[in-house]
């Protein structure tokens, strides 16, 4: 069952269940008024007959002039009786024979009523003690047929049941205008969503009225998600461009050497030496690049670190001590204070952006590196510090992106590949922390990690 249809069959039926429960309610207290004034108005008939019986009686007639009386307020369809105490009628008057065989003689004491039914309706009875000519006491038993009132009820039903099938119309006009006007963006998005499939197009819902209602939020909600899918392959395309780019030059230069390989490898050792070299070269800057790339498809960085308590002193000398070694370069390790920094972090992942950062700093300076550790209240800061050739401004927002680099051919010389910042950013952001630069063109570059001082 369709939405549309849904929302058209339950406001239907819940106005449809308002308006019985209306109706009735209605009917039903407009039974019990007319009713309650109709048994009002026949006690105090039957209490003016009872006063005129015993003005008659006080006279000492007879009963003729009791008949006579008992005949003019005789109700139309209806019938006046008195009632001994031994449940005997003393007198009826009636012009509906029938009743009196129908409707038996009952004796009471006291002003009471009653309703009864028979076929041609309902009837109501009223009771009224009186003391008769011989002294007792007896009953006057006035029964009157209540057609009037079931005719009102009758009336009174056809005509809620024509106003509730009147309500009904428009209530149903104004279900399928509701549906419509809550589906009309749904069907909209529906479209929209089918020709981007089709169509491989990121297409978004036009939406000119304030996003004031849960409709516009949808319709904003994903007009940013098209936005953010847009701006997500969009990225995809470039990184799979540039590492379609940067792999293809180390196969080139595989294939190249081994073609070399293959036709002087034989007859020249120095030919051979020097292919296997590039070969090897090339094969391992390949495998280094390609887990790069790996590092940064997955989406679990966070998953997968294991978070402790880290001395970044201890880890910062630990990690430079092996690049003084291989590289003769200076690289200095200070700290502000004496007493040691703690941070909360997975030294395995520290490591890692530590060396991109410091191997980044020896790469493009000759000079000394400087790894400077601080602590204050928004969390411990490493400032990894060159004096090289700096990074110019306009660049300076784009180097974490994948493959970025800002000088390509002296990027290539050093074996650059412009994933490192990209791995390191990662990193940072897995610690919920942030990573900034500090850079002039010529003068130098002041990398900063700012690690919080825990992950809540």
């Amino acid at each position: 069952m369709s939405l549309s249809r849904k929302i058209r069959l339950f406001t239907t039926g819940m106005m449809l269940l308002l308006l019985i429960g209306v109706s009735a309610g209605v009917y039903l207290l407009f039974q019990a008024q007319v009713t309650k004034a109709e048994v009002e108005r026949l006690e105090g008939k039957t209490e003016s007959i009872v006063r005129a019986v015993n003005l008659i009686l006080d006279r000492g007639q007879e009963a003729q002039p009791i008949t006579a009386l008992l005949r003019a307020y005789l109700p139309e369809n209806g019938m006046i009786r008195v009632i001994s105490s031994e449940g005997v009628a003393l007198l009826t008057v009636t012009e509906q024979p029938d009743l009196t065989d129908e409707v038996s003689p009952r004796f009471q004491d006291k002003q009471s009523h009653r309703f009864f039914r028979r076929e041609d309706g309902r009837y109501l009875t009223v009771y009224y003690p009186l003391v008769w000519e011989n002294g007792n006491v007896a009953a006057l038993e006035v029964t009157e047929s209540l057609d009037l009132v079931e005719e009102s009820l009758r009336i009174l039903w056809w005509v809620l049941v024509f106003a509730t099938l009147l309500i009904l119309i428009p209530t149903i006009i104004g279900g399928t205008i509701l549906s419509r006007l809550i589906l009309r963006p749904i069907h909209s998005l529906i479209r929209t969503m089918e020709a981007n499939r089709r169509q491989g197009i990121f297409q978004r819902l036009q939406w000119n009225k304030p996003v004031k209602d849960e409709l516009g939020q949808m319709v904003a909600t994903y007009n940013k998600m098209m936005d953010w899918m847009e701006k997500s392959f969009h990225k995809q395309q470039q990184f799979v461009s540039d590492a379609s780019h940067e792999l293809k030059t180390p196969l080139t230069v595989i294939e190249s050497y081994a073609s070399l390989l293959k036709r002087w490898g034989r007859e020249k050792p120095e030919v051979r030496e020097e292919a296997l070299e590039a070969i090897l070269a090339e094969a391992r800057r390949m495998k280094a690049l390609t887990h790069q790339m790996l590092d940064l498809a997955r989406d679990d960085t966070f998953d997968l670190m294991h978070f402790q308590r880290v001395d970044l002193g201890k880890l910062c000398r630990e990690t430079v001590r092996p690049l003084i070694r291989t590289t003769g370069r200076a690289i200095e390790v200070t700290m502000d204070g004496t007493q040691p920094v703690i941070a909360w972090a997975d030294p395995e992942k520290l490591k890692q952006l530590l060396f991109i950062l410091v191997d980044n700093a020896l790469k493009y300076s000759k000079d000394s590196v400087f790894v400077n550790i601080t602590a204050d209240a928004d969390g411990a800061r490493i400032h990894v510090e060159d004096q090289g050739i700096g990074i110019p401004k306009e660049d300076q927002e784009k180097i974490f992106e994948r493959f970025y680099r800002v000088d390509k051919a002296r990027s290539r010389q050093t074996g650059g590949s412009g994933l490192g910042l990209s791995i390191a950013k990662r990193i940072v952001d897995a610690h919920r922390g942030k990573l900034s630069l500090t850079s002039e063109e010529g003068k130098g570059t002041v990398m900063t990690v700012t690690l919080p001082p825990s992950l809540q």
